[in-house]
This record gives structure tokens, sequence and C-alpha cells, in this order.
């Protein structure tokens, strides 16, 4: 499988401006995500994986605003694409799954109805060859019984089955580039691993490119071979997956590793302190209140991101010794 970089992100930038203020909710993110592998985006509710998500595909609605950056796929910049011709490449080349199927999904529409809208509104077909593929769609996703699923209202669904209608709906086009958006919210552990279980092989067969958010580090661990770890609206820490686990160098990245449940280990050992609030992000590094390892340094400039490894970067004055 080609693991060419598919998609290019630089430098993206989303502020959201309120009457007072401005929220600095994505500032600076760059990751390239390669043809058929899968890149994690991790990090606390607030740090700006969402919006990203959202900035790639120009979703963002006032008073948000996407100020500077470039998205690359297949040699053109979508921040900068005219709306029409975006809007083909929308669901065509480039997907999202959202995070909420039961919002994301028309409560007065059938299932059915929501597919075959999908499918014309980006290919010249009857709507009878678009009711087969949706059936076709609903059947690889590993729906049982697609002809009556597509009769059915989302309410009538289950919060997994939903989900995997939000999945069929997404590769519907086959993109090249799928995001998915806390895929798992809110199902239980064993419809968790199937949705995640169909999403692999779905991704092995197209040979896509996903882009997975969540807050689960052992979902990264099992389903991504790159991550990029937010704080605050910035990667902090990025690389191959075994790597950063292994050799964690960003105090941040440790801390979040460090929380995770572990059997065996009776006592939880959160991340201490309270993410900073976008509305008043400090000049210095945002992680600084929360840090157990800061000195003088860490009161200057925000650290930018250095290789410290193949592939490894981290933005901290003071890394792990190891890194250092």
């Amino acid at each position: 499988m080609s693991s060419a970089p598919v998609l290019r992100v630089k430098n993206l930038s989303t502020h959201f401006y309120t009457r007072h203020s401005v929220i600095k909710a994505v500032d600076g993110v760059s990751f390239v995500v390669a043809a058929g592998k899968t890149l994690g985006l991790v990090g606390e509710s607030g740090c700006g994986k969402s919006v990203t998500a959202l900035s790639i595909l120009r979703l963002i609605e006032p008073p948000g605003r996407i100020l500077s950056g470039e998205v690359w796929l297949n040699g053109y910049d979508l921040l900068r694409l005219p709306l029409r011709q975006l809007r083909r490449v929308r669901g065509r080349e480039i997907a999202l799954v959202f995070q909420d199927p039961l919002t994301s999904l028309n409560p007065v529409l059938t299932i059915g109805t929501q597919l075959a809208e999908t499918i014309v509104s980006h290919e010249e077909v009857s709507r009878v060859e678009a009711r087969r593929r949706a059936v076709d769609l609903l059947s690889r996703v590993g729906l049982p019984d697609p002809e009556r699923l597509l009769r059915l209202y989302p309410f009538q669904l289950s919060g997994g089955m939903r989900q995997r209608v939000m999945m069929a709906m997404a590769l519907s086009m086959r993109p090249k580039v799928l995001i998915a958006d806390e895929p798992t919210t809110a199902l239980d552990v064993t419809v968790q691993a199937q949705i995640l279980a169909e999403l692999k092989r779905l991704q092995e067969e197209l040979g896509m490119a996903v882009i997975l958010i969540t807050h689960d580090l052992g979902v990264i661990a099992a389903m991504a071979d790159e991550v990029a770890v937010m704080y605050a609206g910035s990667i902090v820490e990025c690389g191959p997956v075994a790597e950063v686990f292994d050799r964690p160098a960003h105090p941040y990245t440790r801390a979040l590793l460090r929380s995770m449940p572990r059997l065996g280990r009776e006592e939880l050992v959160p991340v201490e302190g309270q993410p900073p609030s976008l509305l008043n992000l400090p000049a210095h590094c945002p992680f600084l209140p929360r840090c157990p390892q800061a000195g003088a340094a860490c009161w200057g400039e925000k650290p930018e991101l250095r290789e410290i490894g193949p592939g490894h970067a981290a933005a901290c004055h003071r890394l792990f010794p190891w890194a250092g």
C-alpha cells in the first residue's frame, strides 16, 4: 500500500471573535497524512481537535474565521478553492464522520433518502441506482437487512447503527481522506470495537488516509500509525505512535499517558490543574502552570516544535532528558 502524502496541513490557524476577545481555537497547526495511513489527533476537550477538522473542510461558521494556513489535497489548497469547486471536493475526495450521528442525521428523512441524496449530489445517477448503492454501502459497513434500514428514520436506530450509517455516507464516494471525529463517543465497549474494526477494514479496502480524533489513547495505540498531541490549540508533540508512547518527550504527553487506567493499578493519576482559557492564552508555554518540570526558560517565548528523532517532534524548552 502506498504511503505517499495525500493531505498536507501547514500553519493552520482558526480564531473565534467575541465582542471583547479572541479565542485562538487552532493556532499554527501543521501535519501530513499519508495514503493508507492513520493519524491520531488526541488531547483534552477544548484543545482544538474538532475545530481543526472543520477548518480543513472550511466548515467554520461565524464568529469563527480561518486566519491563515494551507490545506493541500491532490495539488490544490482547499482554503483557496472557489466554493463551488470545494463543494465537489467535499465528500468525493475528503469526507468527515461527525461526532454525534443523532444530531448530524436529518430526523425527518429516512436513512435511504439521506444516503441517496449524498450519492445523487455528487454523481449523475438515477434514484434507483442511488438506492442500489445505498444498500451496498450499508452492507459494507456491517449493517444487516439494509433494505429494511433504508425505510427507517434515525431515531429508530441504535447509536452504533447510526454511527455505521454516518460511515456509509462518508464512504459513498470512496474519498481519499476520511476524518473521523470521535467515531465511538457514547457507545459501549463492544460496539466501539466493532466500529473501529469496520473502519480499519474499510481503510485497507479503499486505501484511504484517516484522521482519527479521539480522547482514548488506547484507540490510538490500536488504530493509528502517527499521533499528534494537541494542547490549547497547538500540537505539542507528534510522531510515530510507538515512538511517542514509548518515549514521550513533552510533559503533557507523559501526563496523558500516566492518566490512563491500567490493570493492577488502583490509583488514578489525573493530569494536574486545568487547561488554560483560550480567551486569554499567555505568550509563554500554555502548559507552564501545570508542568512539573517548568523552569525559567518556560516564562519566555512559546516553544516551537523541533525534531528530536526521526519523524518525532516536540514543543518544549525543557524536554525529557533523553530527548534533550
